[in-house]
């Protein structure tokens, strides 16, 4: 039976067909919190045991689940819980990195590399004036040794200067990027694109498994019509969600 077939029969057009039931039985566990604090769900072997059904049926009733973004799949891992929507809190809306906001993994790891550029046309038109030097910061965010998202973020050297960030202390740059520029920051704005070039850019670590990322295009506005930076983030679909709260 097909999931489109499966549909139907939820709809009340035909019997319920098994699987329904073993879907709601793990909705059910999930919800109650039975399974452990990781998240991730038992070995397709153990539940079709624990639920006494066929491993076919338990597919069947997973990949409802996946459809429902109850669970998501991780190839080589297992199924894995996605929280209920409100964990996230707040989305994209709020005014703060946008890697921790969309990112579904935990980040236990920054590592930051930089290096000083004289302006392209692209870092002309993206920063809206010629800077006479560019900081070039590349950030890649791990989660237990993996590069999980990457970042690149250009810097005028008018901002360098004004904020008093000091590039021999790394921290220093790495707390600017992650907090002070949001703390002090009027507004940002963000353009959501696709990319396929995420493992390219990243260079160092393979972010992407199935090779596709969101992009999302950030300027970072403390005063007057400059950005302080513009950042270029990466993060993969298999690991991330884009949210935004409107009222």
């Amino acid at each position: 039976m097909t999931l489109e077939e499966i549909r139907e029969a939820i709809k009340g057009s035909k019997k319920l067909p098994k699987c329904v039931a073993v879907y709601d039985k793990l909705f059910k566990l999930i919800k109650d919190g039975e399974f452990d604090e990781a998240g991730k769900l038992p070995t397709e072997p153990e539940l079709a045991k624990i639920m006494e059904v066929s491993r076919m049926t338990l597919r069947q009733a997973l990949a409802l689940l996946q459809e429902d973004g109850v669970i998501k799949n991780y190839h080589g891992k297992g199924n894995f819980i996605t929280q209920p929507q409100n964990r996230y809190g707040k989305g994209l809306e709020t005014l703060k990195h946008p890697v921790y906001s969309a990112l579904d993994l935990a980040v236990d790891e920054v590592e930051i590399e930089f290096r000083i550029e004289p302006p392209t046309d692209y870092t002309t038109k993206v920063l809206g004036r010629k800077s006479p030097v560019v900081v070039f910061v590349d950030r890649w965010y791990k989660s237990k040794g993996e590069g999980v998202a990457y970042t690149l973020s250009f810097i005028p050297i008018e901002t360098i200067t004004e904020e008093k960030i000091d590039l021999s202390d790394k921290n220093a740059l790495l707390k600017f990027l992650e907090e002070t520029s949001y703390q002090k920051a009027r507004h940002s704005t963000i353009n959501i694109n696709f990319s396929v070039a995420g493992n390219f850019t990243s260079m160092k670590y393979t972010i992407a498994k199935n090779s596709k990322s969101w992009l999302l295009e950030e300027k970072v506005f403390t005063k007057g019509d400059f950005p302080l930076v513009h950042h270029k983030h990466y993060l993969p679909m298999e690991n991330s969600h884009i949210c935004i709260e409107r009222k």
